[in-house]
């Protein structure tokens, strides 16, 4: 049964800061916004009965930064658990799609990979990452952000990883995986 949707920041609930990359903290960027229909969706998750986390990599943004970032744009209450790895700018610091990453955020939030599913616009790190822990994850496909460099590594099935072009389908996405895993049991 899912419990969390996990959400990635940039380009998948926000907007990203000028340049695609916090060279300073994301709390520092008044430009930043909420993309269109996240706030919706969000309690549409909710309703669902599912709680919301974020897992971010970032370069100079901690998750206390990303906090206040989500407390600017009235969102922060929604996520139960926010971590930011501030790690794409040190090669020795753990990211997406490292598996201890996942793992921790698992542990964490207290839930087995199969009770969660990552919401992310990029293959490799999201979806991957995810995938190869055992998470499900739901593909915010955009031809304008969505990226995908590794076209070797494989996917494990189960779990389930569904593409949707916009957020506004991530709900009803989130409800065929939960109908699809109910079914299998």
């Amino acid at each position: 049964m899912i419990s969390y949707v996990v959400w990635d920041l940039g380009e998948t609930i926000t907007t990203p800061p000028p340049g695609g990359m916090d060279l300073k903290p994301l709390n520092q960027y008044k430009e930043i916004k909420l993309r269109e229909n996240v706030i919706e969706v969000l309690k549409r998750v909710e309703n669902l009965g599912l709680k919301n986390a974020i897992l971010s990599n970032t370069a100079r943004s901690d998750s206390a930064a990303v906090k206040v970032m989500l407390e600017r744009l009235g969102i922060l209450e929604m996520f139960s658990y926010v971590y930011a790895t501030k790690s794409e700018l040190d090669s020795s610091i753990p990211q997406k799609p490292d598996e201890i990453v996942y793992k921790n955020l698992l542990q964490e939030i207290g839930v087995g990979a199969e009770e969660a599913i990552m919401v992310g616009n990029t293959w490799d790190t999201d979806i991957l990452g995810a995938n190869h822990v055992g998470m499900h994850s739901i593909f915010l496909q955009n031809p304008l952000v969505s990226v995908r460099r590794n076209w070797d590594s494989k996917v494990n099935n189960p779990p389930w990883i569904i593409p949707v072009w916009d957020i506004d389908s991530v709900v009803e996405a989130i409800e065929l995986i939960s109908q699809s895993i109910g079914s299998n049991r």
